[in-house]
């Protein structure tokens, strides 16, 4: 009989991350070590999905309300400093 091999993968995550993705998993019948496996799996084979990591539409528009108004010289509706947009945040 034919083993393939296999290796050890470590990654560190906050406990509490950890425990509550067990939690989530273990509702599924699933370990955290098989849900890294199907994961990885599923990208060695299929590689990401499209919109991986892909910002939301607000933040993309944010990003483009910042360009436009830095290329045409003009201040943004929340502000020109740190403390005005953090304080239009709070509004």
């Amino acid at each position: 009989m034919q083993t393939k091999e296999t290796d050890r993968i470590n990654a560190r995550v906050q406990h509490d991350v950890k425990v509550r993705a067990q939690i989530e998993l273990e509702k599924n019948g699933l370990t955290i070590s098989e849900y890294l496996r199907i994961v990885l799996t599923s990208v060695a084979n299929n590689g990401l999905p499209e919109h991986f990591a892909q910002p939301k539409q607000e933040v993309i528009d944010s990003v483009m309300e910042m360009t436009d108004a830095m290329a045409n010289n003009k201040s943004l509706s929340g502000g020109t400093s740190k403390e005005e947009f953090e304080r239009s945040l709070r509004e």
